[in-house]
């Protein structure tokens, strides 16, 4: 009983999203689908919620799916997420979760709006629906290069580098700037992770040296 409490306990953000995307889920599926395009549509970070303040589609647009669900994604982010958090910790997790998710909205919300407001883009792009918890799962996975060694770190990076070239190659649209924006932050993220880590083991090992250094010598001992 208290090892599955204090595994629950190291896995905890993981738990309570997986419990609100499942009960999303399970709720849009309860509905029709006019009343659903309704919800995902008002919890969307689109640019047409974000422009008239509601901010809250930051947060409530993470739970839901778009479309029929898919369980083995959801499976599978779910276990990213469980890995992810057991190794970095909750709070380390929580950050790039959010940093991934709510800095790659905005910032595509940004490109959104230079773009329609330069006639670059279409201006229903403003209404598009856009829920779902990739754009924090690619950040998940980039900030998993400091729990990696060379040369699996390297081959890891490479390997969501190039998931998300080629999603964006077979199928461009502002998503799979999204995407690329989220992963960028994960490896930005990882990256500070392994020198913020590094430090304290520097300091401590040049500590050991000094304090070596001022140690006297055996010889040095016989003498006094």
């Amino acid at each position: 009983m208290f090892r599955l409490l204090a595994l629950a306990l190291r896995i905890r953000v993981t738990l309570a999203y997986c419990f609100l995307a499942t009960a999303g889920a399970i709720a849009l599926g309860q509905i029709g689908a006019h009343d659903r395009w309704h919800v995902l549509h008002a919890a969307s970070t689109n640019l047409h919620n974000l422009t008239d303040g509601h901010l809250a589609t930051l947060v409530t647009s993470v739970f839901l799916t778009e479309g029929r669900v898919n369980w083995l994604w959801l499976a599978s982010v779910a276990l990213l997420f469980a890995v992810a958090e057991w190794i970095s910790g909750w709070r380390r997790f929580l950050l790039t979760f959010s940093a991934g998710h709510i800095g790659a909205s905005a910032l595509v919300a940004v490109g959104l709006f230079i773009g329609i407001h330069a006639d670059w883009l279409a201006d229903s792009l403003a209404m598009a629906v856009d829920v779902g918890v990739s754009y924090a799962a690619a950040a998940v996975a980039g900030s998993m290069i400091r729990y990696l060694s060379m040369p699996w770190r390297a081959g890891w990076a490479a390997l969501w580098i190039g998931a998300v070239a080629f999603g964006a190659i077979s199928d461009p649209s502002f998503t799979a700037v999204g995407h690329a924006i989220a992963l960028s932050i994960g490896l930005g993220l990882g990256a500070t992770y392994l020198r913020k880590d590094a430090s304290p083991l520097s300091r401590k090992a040049i500590d050991a040296t000094s304090t070596d250094s001022m140690q006297p010598s055996p010889e040095l001992s016989t003498l006094v």
